[in-house]
């Protein structure tokens, strides 16, 4: 039986669907008169009044012109020639496209205006507040995976969860990245199982933007997400890409990469590409001298195609399929699986993952009506690893379905718009620990309503979400979620956001690293759903001094559990218990991001960043996260010549000192400290017609942990321990790489 306050909800959703404007509006796509190419950013309006719109990066625009009499609309773009179109009142509802094609303007030789797009962007125009790392900030750093990407972002840390697997797991206000939702185009991806590995599956060459939102995101994707979204916009089809690029990529440690897209335009409107990524490291290595390789040895394939298609502009869609599996083995030095696997002789580790996903995203589209439209999301995941660490087993397997239909409108005008949708989702998972199985399936049918006010032209703008859920496990769930923004002027802009969020926590999976111990992990009852609010502020503010911008960002981020999946490291030494919080757990985080121009060419960040995250544990009261920097700073270089012929940047990091576990076997009054750490990257870049070459370290002075791995000398006794690391493992790394682009952009037909 259905409870009476869902078939409410349900029945105001199907409600909604029925409802859509019927606003004349003026719409049409500006491009450029030579390639036909798209132009964003050109500025569209009505000539003698303040009414104006700018095209998006499609080169498309909207404006109604309901209350609009006989007039001129007038298109701007630096560089090319001002063109305009008048037309009276019955054109102005006649709900037609217009095409604006501008010329090129005559160079000037008086004067050269140069403009930098910026690596890392927060507009001052959304109600959310996004920050996006584009394409130039990904070149910054080797960015040989997802984990590698935020090296110079200081919002987001990447850490190894231990000493032996080579596995990291990201940090978003001060928590752990379980706690974060990691969307691939908009489709929750690499969750349960794959959460550990997920970070070092997705090759960086295949990405081409990542967009961090912190806090309450949209309720469009999910129940889950405590501490915010990460979403990763791969390289596209649709767009103009040479016939095939090539990444190739060595480094001092032997790991060594292949990474190639190929694109085509088919017939019609149908566009294709493929991604492929191999890589592989084979070389043992042993720094510290304790027996053990610094990091495991791994070989990597990875496979993704994808295809877009559009037919007579009224359906249009991708397809894609990708296909991953890695093999990683370390350990003790001279290991082999064959000979010492089921004795006390030598201590081994071997992962083995392999995963399919494939999925659809479908769209209607309405010409006429360009604010209103629909869709639907289909995505499915077969996850499957086998691992051993030491005399530990553990595997499992993961069957994924994600479906997600979508429909926005307005109502009335544009200033009030809404998204609307059903979703499903269901998660098979088998474990096996050990001689333990463990079982469960979720299957999760979810309706939400997302109502935005406001538009680009006025100062104030809020968006409210409300989406229900019934887990065949927990019963109903609501989700609230609330972003507000205020324009100030057109430089500073304050946002607000609160909202809460939801995750079955897998005590295995999450804490994967904890199998390199001796420690036994000991569940002390049965999970309950972590249940987790949030609430943040952001301020943005653009400035101008001596002709060059700059930005400052400063966010401040509270969580506060309901309830929490407890890993608790402090309270034994020979357990790592697992409970349901019983006490308080909260979250602060504060960031301080100051972007400036010293001078043209010359970019300069500094970051510094505070988080407060304290736990009730059985032993320990009120006492902050493990293996946390409390304090952060971030210093980021970045230089391009005026050709654009080279680019070179450097980034340094502090981390003040760190909680540390209570290690096996040992007891401890208090829990130690670790020390600070420093490390600075650098690189460097030539570029070419066609190619580029870069050349950098990372861990330039080569500073590492001392002893990561604790009992070293007898992995098999009762003080082992790789769990507490606190820095860096692998020493200087040093790297070369090729970037070649083969055959110029094609512009495909749907374009």
């Amino acid at each position: 039986m259905i409870p009476s306050h869902l078939l409410r909800v349900i029945l105001l959703l199907l409600i909604s669907i029925r409802l859509s404007a019927q606003t004349p509006v003026i719409f049409g796509v500006v491009n450029d008169g030579a390639t036909k190419l798209p132009l964003p950013g050109a500025v569209v309006g009505w000539s003698g009044t303040d009414q104006f719109t700018t095209t998006n990066d499609s080169g498309f625009f909207r404006m109604e012109s309901s209350r609009l009499e006989e007039g001129c609309l007038v298109v701007q773009l630096l560089g090319y020639s001002t063109d305009s179109l008048c037309f009276g009142k019955e054109q102005l509802n006649s709900n037609r496209e217009i095409v604006f094609s501008l010329q090129a303007g005559k160079n000037l030789k008086e004067a050269e205006v140069v403009s930098r797009r910026q690596t890392t962007e927060m507009s001052t125009l959304q109600i959310r507040g996004v920050e996006t790392l584009n394409e130039g900030e990904l070149l910054k750093a080797a960015c040989c995976n997802l984990s590698e990407s935020f090296e110079t972002n200081p919002s987001v840390d990447v850490n190894y969860s231990d000493a032996l697997t080579g596995t990291k797991e990201i940090q978003l206000l001060g928590l752990s990245g379980i706690y974060t939702l990691l969307l691939g185009e908009a489709i929750p991806t690499m969750r349960v199982l794959a959460a550990p590995f997920g970070l070092t599956a997705i090759p960086g060459s295949w990405m081409e933007s990542i967009q961090i939102s912190k806090g309450a995101g949209s309720v469009s994707t999910g129940y889950e997400g405590l501490t915010g979204q990460i979403n990763v916009e791969f390289r596209k089809p649709l767009k103009p890409q040479p016939l095939v690029h090539l990444n190739l990529y060595a480094d001092a440690f032997g790991r060594g990469e292949v990474n190639s897209i190929y694109s085509k335009p088919l017939r019609g409107n149908w566009n294709y590409m493929l991604m492929t990524h191999f890589s592989g490291m084979q070389r043992e290595w042993d720094d510290n001298k304790d027996g053990f390789l610094d990091m495991p040895k791994y070989r990597q394939a990875n496979v993704y195609n994808r295809l877009h298609f559009n037919v007579r502009n009224r359906y249009e869609g991708q397809l894609g399929i990708k296909a991953f599996a890695e093999e990683r083995n370390g350990g003790q030095l001279n290991f082999d699986e064959t000979r010492d696997r089921s004795t006390y002789d030598k201590y081994g580790i071997r992962i083995r993952l392999s995963r399919v996903e494939a999925y659809a995203k479908t769209g209607l589209i309405f010409p006429d009506e360009p604010y209103r439209s629909a869709g639907i999301q289909i995505s499915t995941a077969l996850h499957s690893q086998d691992a051993f660490f030491g005399r530990q087993d553990y595997s499992g397997t993961q069957t994924s379905v994600y479906v997600n239909g979508i429909y926005m409108g307005v109502f009335t005008t544009t200033d009030h718009k809404f998204k609307t949708g059903l979703d499903f989702r269901m998660d098979k998972l088998n474990e096996r620990v050990n001689d333990s199985a463990f079982s469960r399936t979720e299957w999760i049918p979810g309706a939400y309503f997302e109502y935005t006010f406001g538009c680009e032209s006025r100062p104030f703008g809020a968006i409210a979400g409300l989406r229900a859920d019934l887990h065949n496990m927990f019963g109903l769930m609501v989700t609230p979620r609330l972003n507000l923004k205020y324009n100030f002027s057109d430089d500073a802009i304050l946002r607000a956001s609160a909202g809460s969020a939801r995750r079955y926590p897998n005590p295995y999976a999450d804490n994967i690293g904890l199998f390199t111990s001796a420690k036994s992990l000991k569940v002390l009852e049965a999970p309950r759903l972590e249940h987790a609010w949030n609430a943040g502020l952001s301020f943005t503010n653009r400035f101008y001094v001596g002709g060059r911008e700059g930005s400052v960002v400063a966010d401040l981020f509270r969580t506060v559990f309901q309830n929490q999946w407890v890993s608790d490291q402090f309270s034994s030494k020979e357990f790592v218990y697992y409970y349901n919080l019983s006490g308080g757990s909260t979250a602060n985080s504060a960031q301080l991001v100051v972007n400036y121009e010293l001078v043209p060419g010359l970019q300069l960040r500094l970051a510094g960043r505070m988080d407060d995250v304290r736990v009730d544990y059985i032993e320990f009261k009120d006492i902050a996260k493990p293996l946390l920097s409390r304090y952060k700073s971030l210093v980021n270089i970045a230089w391009t010549s005026r050709a654009e012929r080279w680019r070179a940047d450097a980034t340094w990091q502090w981390e003040s000192p760190k909680n540390l576990p209570q290690a096996a076997g040992e007891l401890l009054v208090a829990p130690e400290k670790s020390p600070e750490v420093q490390t600075v990257m650098a690189q460097l870049t030539r570029v070419f017609s066609q190619w580029e070459m870069y050349i950098g370290s990372e861990n330039l002075f080569g500073f590492t942990q001392a002893n990561p791995i604790l009992g070293a000398d007898n992995p098999f006794g009762a003080t082992f321990d790789a769990n507490r690391i606190w820095g860096p493992v692998m020493g200087r790394r040093v790297y070369l790489g090729i970037r070649w682009n083969i055959g110029k952009p094609v512009k495909s037909e749907s374009q």
